[in-house]
């Protein structure tokens, strides 16, 4: 945010201030303006500085869901060489493996009933960092516009001060 400085100084001279007591007052101003004033590209950095942590926080929950689905899969593996090494002795005891295969059957329904919850828990863990992000970059958001409207405030504070000596 710039300063016209110079048309400070023209107004003050034009209120009857000496030409150095005006120069001094509207570079004083400017001064005071420029230290503690947000640029735009003060927020653009801000803006990627979020942009990037969202996006580190998005790689590290896609690099947990993969781990999780290469377990569960792994599981899965594991459970379905036990069913093919029990069905490999089908013709010796059908009837028993008839039985057997109900219960895998009904343990491969737990498993995915387990499967399903881990998803919609990973899905919600996902909307939660979502709303906790969302709502940082609110707050960031609201925390800056209420320090420039303090900044507009305290600087036209000080030029109404200024302008009434």
């Amino acid at each position: 945010m710039g300063i016209d400085t110079l048309s400070i100084a023209k107004d003050l001279r034009a209120a009857a201030l000496p030409q150095d007591q005006a120069e001094a007052i509207a570079a004083a101003i400017g001064r005071a303006m420029g230290e503690g004033a947000a640029t735009k590209a003060d927020l653009d950095r801000l803006g990627e500085r979020i942009d990037a942590r969202f996006e580190q926080e998005a790689v590290r929950i896609e690099a947990r869901f993969e781990q999780e689905a290469a377990r569960i899969e792994a599981r899965f593996d594991r459970e379905a060489a036990r069913v093919d090494a029990r069905f490999a002795q089908v013709d010796a005891r059908f009837a028993q493996v008839d039985a057997r295969f109900d219960q895998i059957e009904a343990r491969l329904e737990e498993a995915d009933v387990k499967v399903d919850a881990r998803f919609a828990q990973v899905a919600t863990d996902l909307r939660l960092v979502e709303e906790r992000m969302t709502a940082r970059i609110e707050s960031a958001k609201t925390q800056l516009l209420t320090w420039l409207v303090g900044a507009i405030f305290t600087a036209t504070g000080v030029l109404i001060a200024v302008l009434k000596l």
